[in-house]
């Protein structure tokens, strides 16, 4: 590692409070660190506020992988994280440059494969959570014509979204007569295929509304021991703005706590993960 503690942050984009804490951090530990951001885009907000700024290619760019070894090589970093949800899945699923890192010495917190690609994937996630025993809404595709009627039936009110989308994107709730037109507003709207097909009822979700209060809850996993659940913090969501908690109040964790665990140790977790929870009223 550099004599300077060093964090790397990937694609920070408007979270200019990621680079702030960090500071802090290391200013209540007496270190004298730097924060290097990266991005590809050299006009966004966090470009420019980190102590050291980098532009890297793409994350698809072939050249991203070489760059940013090349990168952490020349700063050896303590800590590397992104925060982008596709380069992520570029880290630690498309390739093995988490791995190559992590060889290197550094930090790369995060979850295995399957729960990186679950955490892309509406209908793997709901798997997922289902195999270990962490009650989730009913998840079916849009081409689902039997499940979908099932859902209707139980639930006065139905949420459709993109599959693959990232935070809110192609959401729509809906009453049981109107999920087909938000079925196929949100074909219309979905990214396509990697194949190269067009978009179809495969790349939707249809989920009942839930009732209840919807938290936030990070799940914190030891930074060098997976699975090992470390704590857990729950604010209850006030308001919302384009798929992030905009306004949320601190709330008991107690609740939230036997699922942290379970997924914790189920996606040998390092670090931090966000999850959206449902606590019934009363």
């Amino acid at each position: 590692m550099s004599a300077a503690p060093t964090v790397v942050i990937g694609s920070a984009g408007r979270r200019l409070y990621l680079v702030d804490w960090f500071r802090e951090a290391f200013a209540d530990l007496g270190l004298d660190g730097r924060v290097v951001v990266t991005e590809n885009d050299p006009t966004s907000a966090a470009a420019s506020y980190g102590d050291i700024g980098r532009t890297l290619p793409r994350y698809v760019d072939p050249a991203y992988g070489p760059a940013l070894l090349e990168l952490v090589d020349e700063l050896r970093p303590a800590v590397f994280l992104s925060v982008n949800d596709y380069e992520l899945m570029h880290l630690h699923v498309a390739t093995d440059l988490a791995e190559a890192m992590r060889e290197r010495g550094i930090l790369v917190p995060g979850v295995d494969r399957a729960w990186q690609l679950g955490c892309a994937d509406k209908l793997r996630m709901a798997q997922l959570l289902e195999g270990i025993g962490v009650h989730t809404p009913r998840t079916v595709t849009g081409d689902d014509e039997a499940g979908i009627a099932e859902i209707a039936a139980a639930s006065e009110s139905l949420v459709v979204k993109h599959r693959l989308g990232s935070g809110s994107s192609g959401l729509a709730l809906v009453p049981a007569d109107g999920v087909r037109a938000a079925i196929d507003a949100a074909i219309d709207s979905a990214p396509a295929p990697i194949d190269g097909s067009a978009p179809s009822g495969q790349d939707v979700v249809v989920q009942p509304c839930l009732p209840g209060l919807e938290h936030g809850v990070d799940i914190v996993g030891d930074l060098r021991e997976p699975g090992e659940l470390r704590a857990v913090l729950a604010r209850r969501k006030v308001r919302m703005r384009a798929g992030e908690t905009d306004k949320a109040a601190s709330a008991d964790p107690a609740p939230f706590v036997a699922n942290a665990e379970k997924i914790s140790r189920a996606a040998q977790l390092t670090g931090l993960i966000d999850t959206d929870m449902f606590l019934a009223e009363g």
